[in-house]
């Protein structure tokens, strides 16, 4: 064969090498759009939640009081989380068009149609609240399992994210979330016994399982989240409205309320813990926009570098640069080596220059996979401790907050930790049918 027709089918098979790398680049900028619309629909998510979270304190205050107090107060948060439901059902108006279906999604779709189901029986419940004809406990129940189902889109959400640093962030988020769900529902198990004027063991034990909770959610949180928001953070704990709610913590941990003084302290209650939770929403809308500024520039840089790629004339000197290009983007540790890679791929398209990107590419793939991994360990110690407390509640009988004691107090007695002792649970009941 001469050498010229030798040499151009080199080039024909090189080419097509990289239009391969760069398909793989396209379908990768397909998943981050389809990111940036979860991001958005996660928005809509956390706003309604806020709003139900404020709605079942007030009810509970309401409830407690024999309607004495926050009936004004409950009115109002009812209507806004009534808007925002409206507005989380807008935004899923067009998320079953076929675009928007992408691969994996199953779970993710389920978690929705759980929470919607879940959002029609809520007008049933508020007509109970609205005469009286339910106790704080069931309000409680039935809000508590709504909002965990909104929470567990967020966490599918957070499952399924393929790209690390968008990974990370929706960990952060959702274990923030979780931590304020928790204050939210020590909020409203506080503004039922101070309301009712006094605790009961069960209800101290309820209110020092979420406060246990609490903080295990934000140490996670804090373990992945950005800089910005963990400042944000550090604020929230400082703040006097903390420190006052410590001190009440201790009263209603510690000793009985005066009936006479109970709804009093039960509104100071609500009030210093709502202002707490108010100021939870800042951070977390604080780690909202640091998780969509990630996805819009994440799509943005890859965007340009398949804008550079498509140029015919860029196929033999720029593919090679702009494909690799996000490996100092994402992996800055690893600037000093893409330096020189960088330097080797500007140079025309050669056999060589081609296996040195299609081993960098799989190095990059590698790199991201391995630092998924470390995200998704979180959910997944998450995962395995809520099946292993469902498997306890069902055969042993027991209540969500005895089912976590009894981990906890297993976890400590044999000094290992939680999630082990979870994953052994599950395990037995595997093994035993």
């Amino acid at each position: 064969m001469p050498l010229r027709e030798c040499q151009g089918e080199r080039q024909a098979e090189r080419q097509e090498v990289v239009r391969f790398l760069v398909a793989a680049r396209q379908c990768e900028i397909e998943g981050l759009k389809h990111l940036l619309e979860v991001g958005h629909l996660v928005l809509s998510v956390t706003g309604l939640i806020h709003h139900l979270q404020r709605e079942r304190g007030a009810s509970n205050l309401f409830l407690g009081s024999g309607g004495q107090c926050y009936g004004e107060q409950l009115r109002i948060y009812q209507e806004a989380a009534t808007e925002a439901e409206r507005e989380l059902r807008a935004r899923l108006a067009g998320w079953l068009e076929q675009a928007r279906c992408p691969h994996g999604c199953a779970r993710f779709f389920a978690r929705i149609a759980t929470a919607l189901h879940g959002l029609g029986s809520l007008p049933g419940l508020r007509e109970q609240v609205r005469e009286r004809g339910i106790d704080v406990t069931a309000v409680m129940t039935g809000l508590n399992d709504l909002i965990r189902d909104l929470l567990a889109v967020v966490f599918e959400a957070a499952d399924s994210a393929a790209d690390p640093q968008i990974s990370r962030a929706l960990v952060a988020l959702f274990n923030f979330m979780q931590g304020k769900e928790l204050a939210g529902q020590e909020r409203a198990i506080g503004a039922a016994g101070f309301s009712q004027g006094g605790f009961d063991d069960s209800l101290r034990q309820a209110l020092l399982h979420r406060i246990e909770a609490q903080e295990r959610s934000f140490e996670v949180f804090e373990e992945f989240c950005d800089p910005e928001s963990r400042a944000a953070w550090q604020q929230v704990v400082a703040s006097s409205h903390s420190s006052e709610l410590e001190r009440l913590r201790r009263i209603a941990c510690t000793r009985q309320i005066a009936e006479v003084d109970g709804v009093e302290m039960a509104q100071t209650w609500f009030s210093r813990a709502t202002h707490r939770i108010d100021a939870m929403k800042d951070v977390e809308e604080g780690l909202e926009a640091h998780l969509k500024g990630l996805c819009e520039s994440r799509i943005e840089s890859v965007g340009l570098e398949l804008a550079t790629a498509d140029e015919p004339a860029a196929w033999a000197d720029g593919a090679a640069l702009a494909i690799a290009g996000p490996f100092t983007t994402f992996f800055p540790h690893e600037s000093a080596q893409a330096g020189g890679e960088a330097q080797m791929l500007a140079a025309p398209l050669s056999g060589r220059s081609v296996m040195d990107l299609v081993h960098q590419q799989s190095r990059r793939l590698q790199a991201m996979e391995d630092e998924l991994h470390a995200a998704r360990k979180a959910l997944a110690d998450r995962k395995v401790i809520e099946r292993a407390k469902a498997l306890l509640m069902k055969f042993r009988d027991l209540s969500e907050d005895e089912a976590h004691r009894f981990l906890r107090q297993t976890a400590m007695n044999q000094n290992r930790r939680l999630a082990e002792v979870a994953e052994s649970v599950v395990s037995m009941a595997e093994v035993l049918g």
